[in-house]
């Protein structure tokens, strides 16, 4: 039998995955790599008592022995063990424990910090530049341990203040970062010129951080302004397309006292935010799709409004019935609204799970017919339905106390408050101005009209 060509050998090569502990543990793991770092610098930058010293010692031991476990762990789970121990032979060298003669080796645990950027990431869909800052973070710790090894050998016996080896790593760190306390400095030629070396890259170390970081940020807000972010909140309103009316509905949303702070995310198929306001967030994509839904922490939203793709035709009633479908399935307890633009398909949006169907065209028309019956109608249901106009319509628990009691004893006690009562609501139905001796019933609401919210 003859053997596949190269090219065939190569296709059926398997990529390499990286393994993976879950995410509890890899986030344990974390947390005691910190806890390690500061053990390590205590007692290195401290002195202590030799009792003080052999815990610290104890305690790092035993840090090291989970930092192998995890290794270990996680090579086991490796499917290419081999090309797993040539990318991560740098944890190993992490859990290195308090010898002395591998101090400086030892400081490598404060790469695996950037552990944390890919948690950041795929949580958070962060698009955080880990390689730049990983070889920025390398080329830092090596220059410090080498800056701080040379100083040592040029100063001690010639520096009174340089007596054993973490006081040149104090003194690396302070000059790699130039921030210069003069607590220390070289006293000898060769010192001198290590400092001088030190000095300069610690300079080109800083700008290049901060030039990375600030296009991480530059980046991360260009993402969101694109709609190309992950949110994670709670209770939020989710506006599901665009229209002419959306922004009016967002601005209006936020002037109620209740909503002032509450997060508004905008998910519709947009190249970028229709505009830009603190409170508001956008994903680009479609309303109706599981994945841009779940971008826009569909799952624990408080409310949506979906608003019809285009008003003036009559098939966006199944597009908006789609889309609440979908919404439903991530979030089966979120209230919505949606704008109906043909009255015959309001049964259509109902059966697919809306709370309230607005029909634009009936509403309009009948506010018309009343605003020429009755002078100012018009006017009295736009100051209701305008939340920083004079006294607004909300929906509100009846207390306990009123239950029992007849509509108009509850009615009466409101307006000792200045709060006018416009009906009830028994679970699906609405009583408006309903029988004055109607019994208040335990899980009642009341409609009511007061000039400030009933927080």
């Amino acid at each position: 039998m003859t053997s596949p060509p190269a090219t065939d050998r190569r296709r059926t090569s398997s990529l390499y995955v990286e393994p993976r502990l879950k995410p509890r543990q890899e986030m344990a793991v974390l947390v005691l790599t910190v806890v390690s770092l500061v053990v390590v610098s205590v007692d290195a930058l401290s002195s202590f008592s030799p009792i003080v010293h052999t815990v610290l010692q104890w305690c790092d031991n035993l840090l090291c022995g989970v930092f192998i476990a995890d290794f270990v762990a996680r090579a086991r789970r490796a499917e290419r063990r081999l090309e797993f121990c040539r990318r991560n032979w740098i944890d190993l060298l992490g859990a290195i424990p308090m010898i002395e003669i591998l101090r400086g080796i030892r400081l490598v645990r404060f790469v695996r910090l950037f552990r944390l950027t890919r948690g950041v990431r795929q949580r958070f869909d962060v698009a955080l530049p880990t390689t730049a800052l990983g070889n920025i973070g390398v080329i830092t710790l090596v220059l410090w341990v080498l800056s701080a090894g040379a100083f040592y050998q040029f100063e001690y016996g010639v520096n009174a203040d340089i007596t054993e080896f973490s006081d040149a790593l104090w003194w690396g760190l302070t000059t790699l970062s130039t921030v210069g306390y003069g607590d220390l400095y070289p006293r000898s030629g060769g010192g001198r010129v290590v400092a001088a070396v030190t000095m300069v890259l610690g300079i080109g170390l800083l700008g290049a951080v901060a030039a990375t970081v600030a296009t991480a940020f530059i980046e991360f807000r260009d993402r969101g302004k694109r709609g190309m972010r992950r949110y994670l909140m709670r209770d939020h309103l989710l506006v599901l397309g665009w229209n002419d009316k959306a922004k009016s509905a967002i601005t209006n949303f936020h002037a109620d006292p209740r909503h002032e702070a509450t997060e508004v995310v905008v998910l519709a198929e947009l190249p970028e935010a229709p505009f830009e306001e603190p409170r508001v967030r956008f994903v680009r994509g479609a309303p109706g799709k599981a994945d841009t839904l779940k971008r826009a922490s569909a799952g624990n939203a408080g409310g949506a409004i979906v608003l019809a793709s285009d008003p003036s035709d009559p098939r966006s009633d199944h597009e908006s019935a789609l889309i609440v479908t979908a919404l439903r399935r991530v979030n089966p307890d979120v209230r919505v609204a949606v704008e109906l633009v043909d009255a015959e398909n309001h049964e259509h949006l109902t059966y697919a799970g809306c709370d309230a169907v607005i029909d634009k065209s009936s509403t309009i028309a009948n506010l018309l017919v009343r605003s020429v019956q009755d002078i100012g109608i018009s006017d009295v249901v736009s100051e209701l339905l305008t939340s920083d106009i004079g006294s607004e319509l909300y929906r509100v628990k009846i207390d306990e106390e009123h239950v029992g009691k007849s509509f108009r004893a509850y009615a009466s006690s409101m307006l000792e408050d200045s709060v006018a009562v416009l009906g009830l609501a028994r679970s699906q139905e609405r009583h408006i101005n309903p029988d004055p001796e109607m019994v208040i019933e335990e899980g009642d609401d009341a409609f009511i009209v007061s000039r400030e919210p009933p927080f």
